[in-house]
């Protein structure tokens, strides 16, 4: 950067509500601060000013490591970025989004950024995530929870109609025959739903973001364990680590769990084992959804994650299959650069397995 833009740069960030900086890489020290730098960090200027490492201890202890990383990252390439660190500050998180332009010249490298504060912003996505994967699970138990009662109402108004249409009563017929559609046009209903908020997640633009993803699991599965199917299944849930971070779409992901529990619930028997394992290596998550059900049959298997009807199959209580679910799961992954893959034996379970670099 130029003499001029440089003072360009600092006329801008004297009248900027954000916090805006030029940092020297070989002083190790900040030579521009404006006035939004202390009201972001909370911190005066002088301090700012004379003790710039200081300001990892800001940092989250659990981003720490996250933030060390950044910083080594943008040094070594060199190039602009942006990245969001999580702040603790007086006993509270704070999120703020650093934007920044590694310059060089023949006397010095620096960096250009500014800072600002994205806390409301986070939160209130943090919030909407929780509801829309709270909500994607409610409607599976929904289905779950009207297909038994609706499938009874069902069999018991067949039943009825056979001895009513001996009596020649067509009124009676008629009113019958319209419980019994009713009954199966609210269960499609219900899963017409289902299937059409996980197809929207298949053409919709992913939007990444570091999360915690033991916590976003483990928010899943206590909808699970709270809903009427914790009487007919057991949810478990295991993790290397009690905090994992990954860079990931949260919404798309957890819909990606959730149609993966959905079918072990299909296709295991009453009392069945449905588990979530997470894995963390140095540069990956596995992540494991596995149940001790039917299984998948050898000949479907080939055809899994594809499209073709030749891969539908209704579940043991009769539950259909939009033949979607699978491919938009692979669809998913693989727009996360990561890697689905499955073992089954028939009669004895199905494991489904995802590899995502972090």
């Amino acid at each position: 950067m130029s003499a001029i833009n440089s003072v360009h740069f600092t006329a801008i960030g004297d009248m900027a509500v954000d916090g805006y900086f030029i940092y020297d890489l070989d002083k190790t020290s900040f030579v521009y601060l404006n006035d939004g730098m202390p009201n972001v960090l909370q911190l005066s200027l002088e301090e700012l000013m004379g003790n710039s490492i200081g300001l990892l201890d800001l940092v989250h202890p659990e981003d720490r490591k996250h933030a060390q990383f950044c910083y080594l990252e943008c040094i070594e390439d060199f190039l602009p970025k942006k990245y969001e660190i999580r702040l603790f500050i007086n006993e509270f998180d704070k999120y703020v989004r650093c934007h920044v332009f590694p310059m060089k010249s023949a006397s010095n490298r620096q960096i250009y950024g500014w800072i600002e504060d994205v806390t409301i912003d986070k939160t209130n996505k943090i919030l909407i995530e929780q509801i829309n994967a709270r909500k994607n699970v409610g409607l599976e138990v929904l289905s779950h929870d009207l297909k038994e009662p609706m499938g009874l109402m069902k069999i018991a108004a067949s039943s009825i109609q056979e001895d009513v249409e001996k009596t020649g009563n067509e009124r009676l017929v008629n009113s019958l025959e319209f419980i019994t559609l009713m009954c199966e046009r609210n269960m499609k209903l219900v899963r017409s739903i289902i299937n059409h908020e996980f197809l929207k997640s298949s053409i919709i633009e992913l939007k990444k973001e570091r999360v915690d993803i033991v916590a976003e699991l483990q928010d899943v599965i206590r909808t699970y364990r709270k809903s009427h199917l914790r009487e007919l299944k057991d949810f478990q849930f295991e993790s290397s680590s009690d905090k994992v971070f990954i860079v990931l779409d949260t919404m798309k992901f957890t819909q990606v769990i959730n149609n993966l529990i959905s079918n072990a619930i299909k296709f295991t028997s009453m009392g069945g084992v449905i588990s979530i394992t997470v894995q963390e290596t140095a540069d990956r998550v596995l992540f494991t959804v596995a149940d001790n059900g039917i299984g998948i049959p050898e000949k479907l298997q080939p055809v899994l994650f594809s499209r073709s009807s030749e891969s539908l199959r209704r579940g043991l209580a009769g539950e259909e299959s939009s033949g979607l679910g699978m491919s938009i799961v692979k669809a998913i992954v693989d727009l996360h650069d990561g890697e689905i893959w499955f073992e089954s034996t028939e009669n004895v379970g199905t494991s489904f397995y995802i590899s995502l670099p972090k």
